[in-house]
């Protein structure tokens, strides 16, 4: 029988895996079975195989007859050395931008497919918490934090990034790959990243790179109101924090 379209062959397990996983986002932590079946382009019958195997074994959790990622994703992911160096490092620099801007600041790394938020500092005003509506992951393509990783991050990432299709979240995102590389390079002649309502109408953001040996492996970024994000005056308070916490990241390594 022919396989699905995108749908891997029979041996092809782990990469069966990793289309559930990646299913599953902020807007959508709970998915039924026809819904991954959608998400994935797999066949209902492989979903529910492969979906009660990752159950078994932790990478799922069973909600009547819906899933969740499960807890041993998360304990996995605080065993990577670097991301759990680098977030233990950024703590007080999240925390002194908070109150310094007093907006909400966040750690960002580059997964695959996506900006990852590993770290989120809400800050104080009114009395109140401000909330942002940044997500836990999001397109490179679209954000300060996505930009900034494109223009010093890992190439191939970037290459892979202007040679797919650029999806719109709101009517500022750019979508031609032309004018996306044109911008990454006046980021990298700038040394930061600025959004203007590129992913969450209302919203802006200002994100500068964590290096490690040359390469951006974080980014540091002030996300507010988009009438309370002013570049001139966020940009060099973010980019010192970025450098000050690259020279730190550097010093935990080479110990």
């Amino acid at each position: 029988m022919m396989a699905r379209r995108g749908e891997p062959d029979g041996d092809s397990l782990l990469r069966k895996v990793r289309l559930i996983l990646d299913a599953f986002d902020t807007g959508a932590p709970v998915l039924g079975l026809s819904e991954l079946a959608r998400r994935t382009d797999l066949a209902k019958t492989s979903v529910h195989r492969v979906a009660s195997e990752m159950v078994e074994v932790g990478l799922l959790n069973r909600q009547g007859r819906r899933y969740e990622l499960g807890p041993l994703l998360f304990e996995l992911g605080q065993r990577v050395p670097r991301t759990r160096d680098l977030r233990l490092i950024a703590a007080r620099y999240l925390e002194d931008l908070a109150v310094t801007t007093r907006e909400t600041v966040v750690l960002g790394f580059p997964g695959d497919r996506n900006v990852l938020f590993a770290e989120k500092y809400f800050s104080q005003r009114g009395g109140g918490v401000t909330f942002t509506q940044v997500e836990g992951r999001v397109p490179f393509h679209c954000g300060a934090s996505g930009k900034a990783l494109l223009a010093f991050g890992d190439p191939s990432i970037r290459d892979r990034v202007l040679g797919s299709t650029l999806r719109q979240r709101t009517r500022w995102t750019i979508t031609d790959p032309a004018v996306l590389d044109a911008e990454l390079a006046q980021i990298r002649r700038q040394g930061y990243a600025v959004d203007r309502q590129e992913l969450v109408v209302g919203y802006g953001a200002v994100a500068a790179p964590v290096f490690s040996a040359d390469i951006a492996v974080a980014t540091l970024t002030v996300v507010g109101p988009i009438d309370r994000v002013p570049v001139a005056r966020l940009a060099p308070v973010v980019t010192a924090a970025a450098r000050a916490l690259s020279r730190d990241f550097a010093g935990v390594n080479k110990s």
